[in-house]
């Protein structure tokens, strides 16, 4: 469980990392409206190479890590999309001013970490 716990946080910190420091603005502009696919892939792979190399480093074996890099590319990109076509076609959601952004927001985000989460158990 020590190392769960460990592998765990780097995982969470590869979210952070491709979610908040390596979003660019094409990908901002994609996942606003769930339309345009390419960038909203893109943002899904950089999740899926981070998560894949920290799996890598911590010593999963390749097989398995291709696999769950594979799930976090499949499910970060399904999310993600749902999200912005939700906003898109209801513009409340969209208006951070409003708490059903923050509703969704952190439904959003709760998603992701129950993905990280059951990544982390097959990656052990």
């Amino acid at each position: 469980m020590f190392h769960l716990q460990y592998l765990l946080v780097i995982l969470f910190l590869c979210h952070y990392v491709a979610d908040y420091c390596l979003t660019t603005p094409a990908m901002i502009r994609a996942k606003a409206d769930g339309r345009t696919l390419l960038p909203i892939m893109a943002h899904a792979a950089v999740h899926a190479v981070l998560m894949g190399c920290a799996m890598l480093v911590w010593g999963v074996a390749f097989q398995t890590a291709v696999l769950l890099a594979g799930v976090e590319l499949l499910t970060h990109f399904l999310i993600d999309t749902a999200k912005g076509r939700l906003t898109a076609r209801f513009p409340r959601l969209a208006d951070n001013s409003q708490k059903p952004f923050w509703m969704l927001n952190g439904f959003d985000q709760l998603l992701h970490i129950l993905v990280i989460v059951w990544i982390s158990f097959f990656a052990l």
